[in-house]
């Protein structure tokens, strides 16, 4: 028993640790949160209002249908409506029936309120779809950001790595009397400089989880990790499409796009749906309806018990009739109505305008920015091999006490800001381009 409570403890252990240790690939963020993601349950949720109102929509061509129900308990002066007289007497009496109306024309408003709910749950889808497309953006960038940060972070700890070994020299020159105390000073002093440069990268990585996690709809950070891809280098001969290439492909496909031509059908279709306000309506209505009383007599036999059966049968009333209602007066609010639904389309069509121009403004900034980036990652490389090669020159003559402590560090310190301002333009070409592809109809991956 021992040996198997053991087990099982080691068993639960080393799930929870694989469990815990787990590492998200990009593709696997963006599924999450496009599973768990509050905005878009909302927005789901919205799509599937508009899906009911569009099934009532369909329903609303069907005809109305009530039954009628009823039995009186009357006690006093009354009107027996078999003898057509009032008699002061407690007697029992009912009626029941069946009542149907259907209508036959409106204006088309019914089949203008189907085309309306119908536009109005595709626009909604299309908006699902934005809103996806935007989380799915801000997590590839919340990706990207911890990427970036974990790479600042590993260059800061191997510039204090270096810097430690320096300390450590110098201690034992110092000791030695080949170098002078103040040397030791410096390079000690910019040892801690660079302790708090790692705190700093930590801290910046650590808020970079955070929001990506808080993207995720996760509870807290936990031991959350992110799969680092194998190779992510530049590509240096990717040929970027123009701006216009890719904003014909984007504009055939992005769902805001499509919300706002639907968006214009659908003021369309209420703008018909008022025009129809001013037509007449024709409606056919048909009725069933029987009667019974306690006080009624059969005419034929009235000496015998007259049932409620019997009565229902002989007192049957049937009604088929045509109704038309024709509108001359509302006060001018069919006008209104009308107006207004005029103001609302050319507002749309103005909204569209403008959604295709924030799209194309969009990919023109993304465009520039991934050309102004690889051109900005192409110099940082040059700055990198530069910087590195001076680091070793500064390093060299350190060594043998050519140049301060204080020299020294500026070398190393601009050898740290030229890899830290390589990696920025890395990841700041990576995003740009990725953004491209996605406009292009590519999925975010790594």
């Amino acid at each position: 028993m021992k040996r198997f409570l053991y087990l099982i403890l080691v068993f639960c252990f080393s799930y929870s640790t694989s469990h815990a240790q787990k590492s998200w690939t990009l593709e696997e963020c963006i599924k999450y949160a496009l599973d768990k993601n509050i905005q878009i349950k909302r927005q789901q949720l919205t799509y599937e209002i508009n899906e009911q109102n569009f099934n009532q929509s369909k329903y609303n061509m069907l005809p109305d249908l009530g039954v009628q129900f009823s039995h009186n308990l009357n006690s006093g002066r009354a009107l027996n409506t078999d003898q057509y007289k009032w008699e002061n007497k407690n007697f029992q009496d009912g009626s029941m029936g069946i009542q149907a109306n259907v209508t036959l024309f409106n204006g088309f408003q019914n089949q203008n309120n189907i085309k309306y709910f119908k536009l109005s749950m595709q626009k909604s889808l299309a908006d699902l779809e934005k809103a996806k497309n935007d989380i799915s953006l801000n997590v590839a960038l919340g990706y990207l950001d911890i990427l970036y940060n974990t790479e600042l972070l590993d260059i800061a700890k191997s510039q204090i790595e270096v810097t430690q070994l320096q300390v450590e020299r110098n201690k034992k020159l110092v000791e030695v009397g080949n170098v002078a105390r103040g040397t030791l000073l410096e390079i000690q002093s910019q040892a801690s400089r660079e302790k708090v440069n790692v705190t700093n990268a930590k801290n910046n990585l650590d808020i970079s989880y955070l929001n990506l996690t808080q993207l995720l709809e996760l509870d807290s950070v936990g031991n959350f990790q992110i799969t680092k891809p194998d190779l992510l280098t530049v590509e240096e001969n990717k040929i970027l499409e123009s701006e216009m290439e890719i904003y014909n492909i984007a504009v055939a496909r992005m769902p805001q796009i499509k919300s706002s031509e639907l968006n214009l059908e659908v003021q369309k279709a209420n703008l018909a749906i008022s025009k129809g306000k001013y037509s007449p309506r024709l409606s056919m209505s048909g009725l069933y309806y029987s009667r019974y009383s306690e006080l009624a007599t059969d005419i034929l036999n009235p000496n015998s018990k007259y049932t409620y059966l019997n009565q229902l049968q002989d007192n049957q009333y049937k009604q088929l009739s045509l109704n038309l209602q024709i509108p001359l007066f509302s006060k001018f609010q069919t006008r209104t109505t009308i107006s207004t639904s005029k103001i609302q389309v050319s507002d749309a069509e103005i909204t569209l305008l403008q959604t295709k121009k924030i799209l194309y403004k969009e990919i023109q900034q993304a465009h520039a920015d991934a050309l102004a980036s690889f051109d900005n990652y192409i110099s940082r490389k040059e700055a990198v091999v530069s910087s590195e090669e001076s680091f070793k020159y500064s390093q060299q003559k350190f060594d043998v006490g050519m140049i301060s402590a204080v020299d020294y560090n500026l070398a190393k310190n601009n050898l740290t800001k030229s890899k830290s301002d390589l990696i920025q333009a890395k990841y700041q070409f990576i995003f740009k381009t990725k953004v491209l592809d996605f406009y292009k109809g590519s999925t975010l991956s790594l």
